[in-house]
């Protein structure tokens, strides 16, 4: 009797909200609903690919190098990030509907094909929590949730692994980051989070975030961590820019 109500509750829930494509936001045909993108958008989503950067996971131009530009110059906090789409086209789109739209539905697929893509690494890794870059308080009630928050929960149930929403707080409320440099990103963001508690009790944390540019944000997040006891500190991101 209880999977038959599921059934008319889920039937009901789909009427109301169906599935919509990840990428453009159409209603999916059932068919694609599995994947999470249209036909189009799942010919034109570009994957980060095999030539990437060994430390932040963004593709990478050239052939034949291990790391691009900016990971060359930059000493990082965290030990290595990863990054399931190009940040480019309709995901540009899809990055904005997921952050200020309210499309929370977004973050199941997402968190979908970071598993397809990432799951075994994820598992040789040992991740014992999941962190999701915090937002400011004031910003988080102004706009009803935090996007890194939402997947990182969708991650969290498909991986098993448990997320830590209160371990890291922002206690900054920085400026937009989308119209600076990688300098004034860092300085930007210096002292903007702390921990909420001594120490951490736990040895390997994944950070995730939305959208992955110079690593300032990530970095951050991981200094403040590795003061507070945690060994290793590993990224995941929706989506990256291009590397070079």
């Amino acid at each position: 009797m209880n999977h038959i109500i599921k059934g008319i509750i889920d039937f009901l829930l789909e009427s109301l909200y169906p599935k919509r494509c990840a990428a453009c936001d159409k209603v999916l045909l059932n068919f694609e609903k599995e994947i999470g993108f249209c036909r189009r958008c799942t010919k034109n989503i570009k994957l980060i690919g095999h030539n990437y950067c060994l430390k932040c996971g963004g593709p990478i131009l050239s052939a034949g190098k291990e790391y691009c530009d900016n990971c060359s110059k930059t000493n990082h906090a965290f030990n290595q990030s990863k990054a399931i789409f190009r940040y480019m086209g309709d995901m540009k789109k899809s990055m904005y509907r997921f952050k200020y739209s309210n499309r929370r539905c977004y973050g199941k697929v997402y968190a979908k094909h970071a598993m397809k893509n990432y799951g075994t690494w994820i598992k040789s890794k040992g991740i014992e929590a999941i962190v999701p870059v915090p937002m400011y308080e004031a910003k988080k009630r102004r706009r009803g949730y935090n996007q890194a928050e939402v997947f990182a929960e969708a991650l969290g149930e498909l991986s098993g692994i448990p997320v830590c929403n209160g371990i890291v707080r922002r206690e900054i409320d920085t400026v937009a980051m989308k119209q600076l440099n990688r300098v004034k990103r860092k300085k930007n963001l210096l002292k903007a989070f702390i921990l909420t508690g001594n120490d951490v009790q736990f040895r390997k944390v994944l950070i995730v975030d939305d959208i992955y540019t110079t690593g300032s944000t990530l970095d951050e997040v991981a200094r403040v961590l590795k003061d507070g006891g945690v060994k290793e500190v590993y990224g995941l991101c929706v989506c990256v820019g291009e590397a070079q």
